[in-house]
């Protein structure tokens, strides 16, 4: 993809010389290299932050990542889009507070998969150099506040509904055990 740069960032801390651009080293040496790498200069002078633990994101999860569509979901966003690129409200649409919610919302849609774009690209280029991805540990982290965040926002549109014995799976298990029985 344009625009993604895979290359390892240099920081302008004190490190061994590393080959330059042109030169090739192995896989091994630059897998040390990561893990070894220097802590970084923080703010002050003098001051140096520990170096950032890397650790691999698990399969599963790179081929989640790289599976997806860049496309949004919505179908409504998309035709949004195509009749206004700009995705503002023209001054006549700015009088229906819902036209202008859901301009916002397919805006901050269209953002989210431009950074997901980029961070997918990322993840294809680490994949297909090293065969694995690290990421550091507040990836987890902020992967974790986010799941958290959607169980307490999917919580809450659903407190009314009593999902405990209707549920579409108990639904579902009745009707592949009706099947099941009615096959033997």
């Amino acid at each position: 993809m344009a625009g993604v740069d895979c290359q390892p960032k240099v920081s302008h801390s004190k490190r061994k010389a590393e080959p330059l651009a042109g030169e090739e080293c192995s896989l091994k040496e630059r897998a040390s290299k990561r893990i070894k790498t220097a802590p970084v200069v923080a703010g002050g002078e003098g001051e140096e932050a520990p170096a950032k633990k890397m650790w691999r994101l698990p399969q599963e999860e790179v081929d989640w990542i790289l599976a997806q569509s860049n496309e949004p979901v919505c179908a409504e966003f998309r035709e949004l889009k195509r009749a206004n690129p700009s995705l503002m409200p023209s001054p006549e649409e700015e009088k229906d507070e819902f036209t202008v919610l859901l301009y916002a919302c397919a805006r901050l849609c269209y953002e989210d998969e431009e950074k997901f774009a980029k961070f997918q690209a990322w993840v294809r280029c680490e994949y297909a150099s090293k065969g694995f991805v690290e990421v550091d540990y507040d990836y987890f982290g902020e992967r974790a506040e986010a799941i958290r965040l959607s169980n307490e926002a999917r919580d809450e549109v659903f407190k009314d509904w009593d999902l405990s014995s209707d549920s579409e799976d108990d639904y579902a298990c009745k009707l592949v055990k009706r099947k099941v029985r009615s096959f033997f």
